[in-house]
């Protein structure tokens, strides 16, 4: 593709006004070209020429006509949804969910099927057929696909292929990885699913303008993803956020302080008899148990510990709760405060209720898929040669360590 454009100075002046035009088409389409003009401060002899190569190369399309306007009608222009197609996916402990998404955020196909509990190729498999399905819904083929970016209830390296601690996964995840890059012929990025309930958070829930922020993800086990400078913080090695190993006074060092194992521990105190899930006693909860009401008051104290523990050090603007145990908000919201305002008063803590309650895991990894895969799109379209220079989770790339920026 290269030898489409002019080398030298030329060609990368090209390629910049072509990127201009493009991204304030993304930023503020649809719209005409006096509007283009206007807001690129290109001339309206290179917003044409721009405008003809984008179309060309189908990143760009017409997008009928304003008739607002005085004087003669003018052509609209958006980006192409079909220039770009993502696959999210989220392994979970009890089902894997996958969807793919095009270049303007709409969901073409979403499926989910049973996950596999013993091995990781049949995880791998499931993943494969589910993307598969997940095309052919939305009317292409798996290759046509750009990225898929896989959440995982692991730590994650850098290289967005690495996992470690994926006790949630079949054969620790053994082999996984592997597996699914023999078998699905689409770019791969690996993610942890907290973080990418951070994701969703931020561009689709109630962090849209939070700088600091961290999501508290309370399910089978609990997890922290943490937004810092607007920016997702994986730690050095991926593994900045695991707060469910944090000490606490009534657990074993190096032991989970909170999660689905710990809150049935915390029901047997409390004299609950049988085997019930988190979801069955919460239910219990709000029918007025006493018992499962000490469980729910016991869940909010470790959780407002955590919380505590993670403001002395970063001192987040906001706390998110989130997660299948965290979705019981209207339960737990009042207690964590009360525990805070009488454990930890001076700090200043604000926690509220997740704005993606459901799907958030696939939601911030298909999000994070259609970044990846509009930049390749764009980036070809332009003749950059290659995307922005981002990392696994979307952001630009710096210097600093532990850092995603």
């Amino acid at each position: 593709m290269g030898a489409d454009y002019l080398a030298g100075p030329q060609g990368l002046l090209r390629s910049i006004n072509a990127r201009a035009v493009l991204d304030v088409i993304d930023r503020e389409g649809p719209m005409g070209r006096p509007e283009i003009t206007r807001a690129t401060g290109l001339s309206k002899t290179t917003v044409a020429q721009a405008l003809r190569e984008l179309i060309t190369r189908k990143v760009v399309t017409e997008a009928g006509t304003d008739t607002t306007r005085r004087g003669p009608a003018a052509t609209l222009y958006q980006i192409d949804p079909g220039c770009a197609l993502g696959l999210g996916v989220d392994i979970g402990h009890l089902r894997i969910r996958a969807a793919v998404v095009d270049a303007v955020g709409e969901v073409l196909a979403q499926a989910e099927t049973p996950a596999p509990r013993r091995q990781a190729a049949a995880t791998a498999a499931a993943v494969t057929a589910l993307a598969a399905e997940c095309a052919e819904r939305a009317g292409t083929e798996l290759g046509a696909i750009g990225q898929a970016v896989i959440g995982v209830p692991a730590i994650v390296g850098r290289d967005g292929h690495t996992i470690r601690r994926a006790y949630g996964l079949p054969q620790g995840g053994k082999g996984l990885v592997e597996a699914i890059e023999r078998d699905l012929p689409v770019p791969l990025i690996l993610e942890n699913d907290v973080n990418l309930a951070a994701i969703a958070e931020q561009r689709f829930g109630a962090c849209a303008d939070v700088g600091d922020f961290v999501l508290l993800g309370v399910g089978v086990g609990l997890g922290a993803g943490v937004v810092l400078g607007g920016r997702l913080h994986r730690g050095f090695a991926g593994g900045a956020g695991e707060v469910g190993f944090l000490p606490h006074p009534a657990t074993e060092l190096g032991t989970e302080v909170l999660g689905a194992r710990r809150i049935a521990e915390q029901a047997r105190e409390a004299g609950i008899g049988g085997t019930p899930s988190p979801r069955e006693l919460f239910v219990r909860a709000r029918a007025g148990d006493e018992k499962a009401l000490a469980v729910v008051d016991a869940t909010a104290r470790r959780i407002a510990h955590v919380a505590a523990s993670i403001a002395l050090v970063i001192e987040p603007e906001l706390f998110v709760l989130g997660g299948g145990v965290g979705a019981s908000a209207d339960l737990l919201l009042g207690r964590v405060r009360h525990h805070l305002a009488r454990d930890a008063a001076p700090l200043p803590i604000t926690i509220i209720p997740s704005g993606v309650p459901e799907d958030a895991v696939l939601r911030g990894a298909a999000w994070l898929a259609r970044h990846h895969a509009r930049e390749h799109a764009f980036a070809a379209a332009t003749g950059a040669g290659r995307p922005y220079d981002t990392d696994p989770a979307g952001q630009p790339r710096g210097s600093r360590k532990g850092d995603t920026t």
